[in-house]
């Protein structure tokens, strides 16, 4: 399960999972982008879901698992990233930021719980930010939430371990997102990383291979996409 899987890393991570063999539920608002990355392959369905709603996303996790009959990976992609002083903040805008940043992780990860546990196997990703170690103006309500979703992290993984659920963080790098372009107007884009450049660490996350939990996993950048001739 993929929350935001409808654009950005979310959606390449569907694409890269599929490709891989695994049936992939994408889950996003955006009901177009994420019809349109369903209709790309045959392991990907997709479902329109509300991180933030405590009910809806119990009862979606629960008809995944009647459909699918298991869960074995869960990548919470879904965020939302308002460009805003502090001295402009509204209760109206912290709120629907750590609804959707830090809630829709907590309720995600309550609903699949159970069902990792059952299968005593499971693997869950979140996502980290260097904004909250070197602060960005203007993005406050963003990186309160990104340190909060890396304090849960922290205390979920060592709750879930005993079930042999792994909890861990991928920090991607500045990637070239919807999110990223709309929090940055007039960054020069060209120079950024792509969805596509950050997938290989969020699919070794998911994999067997991935033995450790509580844990992060950090890329700071991507080789030159054409190298220099060495003389």
């Amino acid at each position: 399960m993929i929350t935001g899987g409808a654009n950005g890393i979310g959606a390449v991570t569907a694409r890269e999972a599929a490709k891989a063999g695994a049936r992939v539920v994408v889950l996003d608002l955006d009901e177009n982008a994420g019809k349109a990355v369903a209709d790309e392959h045959v392991n990907i369905t997709f479902r329109t879901l509300d991180v933030a709603n405590h009910d809806e996303v119990l009862a979606t996790v629960e008809q995944i698992m009647a459909d699918h009959g298991r869960i074995d990976g869960l990548v919470c992609c879904a965020i939302v990233q308002p460009i805003v002083p502090v001295l402009e903040l509204t209760p109206e805008t912290l709120s629907a930021v750590f609804d959707v940043n830090v809630a829709g992780v907590v309720w995600m990860s309550k609903a699949v719980a159970p069902v990792m546990a059952r299968q005593n196997s499971g693997s869950i990703v979140y996502f980290a930010s260097g904004v909250v170690e070197i602060g960005k103006p203007n993005s406050t309500p963003y990186a309160a939430s990104k340190g909060a979703v890396a304090g849960f992290a922290r205390s979920f993984a060592k709750e879930i371990a005993p079930y042999g659920v792994r909890v861990n963080l991928c920090r991607p790098g500045i990637i070239d997102t919807p999110q990223y372009r709309a929090a940055n107007p007039g960054a020069d884009f060209s120079t950024l990383d792509r969805p596509e450049d950050a997938v290989g660490p969020v699919m070794f996350l998911l994999s067997d291979d991935a033995t450790m939990t509580n844990s992060i996993v950090t890329r700071e950048g991507t080789l030159p996409r054409t190298p220099k001739v060495f003389a």
